[in-house]
């Protein structure tokens, strides 16, 4: 119980320090003449759930995974882009936590307005899983100044 506390501790603290400091740094409609452009990004998912053939495991229940991953958004237009991102999976069961897998997962972004996008991804990860997920994301531009204190 006490491993699992000190990895929720950790992971909070990885949170609110990515929070404080990093953000996507691209507003909501740039301007037509910019396109191509390139931005890059970092996130936080938690799976809920996974399904085959014999069995669903939801997350939460018996074991806890979290994932960070980082990724390269190709913008075309200000309605659609392509988007490229990676990361470790991290798994948390009978309180011992490892990486069980790392995933990749390129998609097509379709952009909508406010910031919001709609991403459908195909999913491949080191363990021989593929799958498809969707996903639903608001870009956020960091404030000119941060500051983040854990007391």
């Amino acid at each position: 119980m006490i491993i699992i506390r000190r990895s929720l501790a950790i992971v909070i603290l990885i949170i609110i320090m990515h929070l404080g400091v990093n953000g996507q740094s691209v507003s909501p409609s740039p301007s037509p003449s910019a396109y191509p452009k390139i931005v890059t990004y970092s996130c936080i998912f938690l799976p809920i759930v996974s399904t085959s053939s014999k069995t669903t495991t939801w997350n939460f229940t018996n074991t806890f995974s979290i994932g960070f991953a980082a990724g390269i958004n190709i913008l075309y237009s200000d309605r659609f882009g392509f988007s490229y991102d990676m990361g470790p999976v991290i798994t948390t069961t009978g309180g011992l936590s490892k990486v069980t897998n790392f995933i990749f997962d390129p998609g097509p972004i379709f952009r909508f307005k406010k910031g919001l996008s709609l991403i459908t991804r195909i999913g491949f990860e080191t363990a021989g899983r593929y799958g498809f997920s969707t996903v639903l994301a608001k870009a956020f531009t960091p404030a000119k100044k941060n500051s983040c204190s854990l007391l």
